[in-house]
Formats: structure tokens, sequence, C-alpha cells
């Protein structure tokens, strides 16, 4: 379970971190696709990514320009490599 108390940044980072290991695990698939490990461990970092996303949006808006249904506010906040809000 994530903590509610989780900063922009450190949210950020936790999506960064479980959408690495989702890919990771997805070119490993690729080449063992009857890993029933890997398979699990892809099963349980997508939930957790996409746990992280929903908390993020929830908090600061939509991270993805596809999500955004026309609505441009993910450019007001700070991209991820900035660690200030644009002013």
């Amino acid at each position: 379970m994530m903590n509610n108390t989780l900063s922009r940044e450190k949210l950020m980072r936790q999506i960064q971190m479980y959408s690495f290991a989702v890919y990771d695990a997805l070119l490993y698939l690729d080449a063992y696709p009857d890993s029933k490990s890997a398979l699990e461990f892809y099963n349980k970092n997508k939930k957790a990514e996409a746990r992280a996303i929903a908390e993020y949006e929830s908090r600061y808006g939509k991270i993805r320009l596809s999500d955004s249904e026309g609505s441009w506010q993910w450019t007001n906040g700070p991209w991820p490599w900035q660690n200030e809000e644009v002013k």
C-alpha cells in the first residue's frame, strides 16, 4: 500500500520505477514466454504502476497526453525532470 504522504517527486519516481520493471519484464517475457515467475513479476508491477499513476493523477492531474481528453492542464505543473513548480 502506498503512503498517503508521498511527495509529488517521490510518487513520480515510484511510477518510473514500476514502469521500468514492467518494461523489463516484457522484454524478458519476449524471450521466455512460459516463465510463470516473470509473468507474476510483470502482473505485480503492472498493478503497482496503475495504482501509483492513479494516485498521482488524483492529486496532480493527468501525466499522459493520451489521457488528457482535450484538457492540457498537465502542462501547468512541473515536468518530470523539474524539482519545483513552474511559475
